[in-house]
């Protein structure tokens, strides 16, 4: 059966938010001010304490639907609220903290059209250009870099190899019709942590995927911003990991590769038994990466650390 008319053409953006009320208006106004006007705009407040509520209830625009969530259950779940409620042809990300620039829906909408209908399963995903603040994890100084570093229009195979090894996917920068929703269905909640890279996997195995090297986002990485990996975001880079062993012809060395990473993140959260394990798992894949076996000699030594001194609860990554 066709789409209805009053959902032809529609462009569900889906933006899940929590306390990000100081850069709330900037994210909205960036997707209402686009070229492509043909949107619903659907803000999914994860259980936010500031002002987001009263924020939204300002904005005059019909295009916008608000959905307030009765307990903070993390971003995959506020997307796949808002994902389950669309009603468009094709679904977009924003993230609270970023801009779109003003053509980005109509030069990924043309990049889908031209490979698919709606009901077929396409992908868009484009470079993003990302403002760096000094301070931040490993930059000293300001900084500005675009990612990922792909030729424009990859080859499939292409973006397979490269998404083995880290993710190339961020929300903001992808675009996906009804068909890839059908095809792939909606992000894991179960993971705190690599959600993302987790969903790139799945649409470019599973759908006619798209690269654009062209810069139609700015993100913005600043000292609130900084990654911390805490246990449960270990466990889900773990999960990750055991999925692409289970699920994905991956070469056994770029699993061992970032089991050892893994193994190393737990051991210093105050696990080093744990993180032994891990690490041996990736030297019996791997067992001539010295790598893996310096950092399983320094678990040890984190073991007998970690007797007389509290367990972190989260690191810097």
């Amino acid at each position: 059966m066709g789409r209805q008319p009053e959902t032809e053409g529609l462009v569900s953006v889906v933006l899940p938010t929590y306390n990000r009320a100081r850069t709330l208006v900037r994210a909205v106004n960036s997707v209402l001010h686009q070229g492509y006007g043909r949107i619903e705009l659907i803000i999914v407040d994860d259980a936010s304490t500031d002002d987001t509520e009263t924020l939204v209830a300002t904005l005059a625009d019909p295009r916008v639907r608000y959905v307030r969530l009765a307990k903070n259950g993390g971003a995959s779940r506020a997307r796949n609220e808002g994902m389950r409620i669309a009603k468009g042809d094709y679904i977009a990300f924003q993230d609270s903290d970023d801009e779109w620039l003003a053509d980005k829906l109509e030069r990924t909408l043309e990049a889908a059209r031209a490979v698919g209908g709606p009901e077929d399963p396409v992908t868009v995903f484009h470079t993003k250009v990302m403002y760096i603040s000094g301070g931040v994890g490993e930059f000293k100084t300001n900084k500005i870099v675009c990612i990922p570093e792909l030729p424009h229009a990859a080859p499939r195979e292409l973006l397979i190899h490269e998404i083995h090894r880290g993710n190339l996917v961020s929300p903001q920068t992808l675009l996906i019709s009804r068909g890839a929703l059908n095809a792939v269905g909606f992000f894991d909640e179960n993971l705190v942590n690599c959600e993302d890279w987790d969903y790139g996997i799945s649409l470019i195995y599973k759908t006619r995927t798209v690269f654009l090297d062209e810069p139609l986002v700015m993100t913005y990485l600043q000292s609130d911003s900084i990654s911390l990996l805490g246990r449960r975001g270990a466990r889900s880079q773990l999960r990750l990991a055991l999925k692409l062993m289970r699920n994905y012809e991956v070469e056994s060395q770029v699993i061992a590769a970032r089991l050892s990473k893994i193994g190393w993140w737990i051991s210093k959260l105050g696990n080093p038994r744990m993180g032994r394990r891990v690490l041996r798992r990736s030297i019996r894949m791997a067992p001539g990466d010295w790598r893996t076996w310096a950092r399983l000699a320094a678990s040890q030594a984190l073991g007998l650390r970690n007797r007389f001194r509290p367990r972190p609860s989260k690191i810097a990554i």
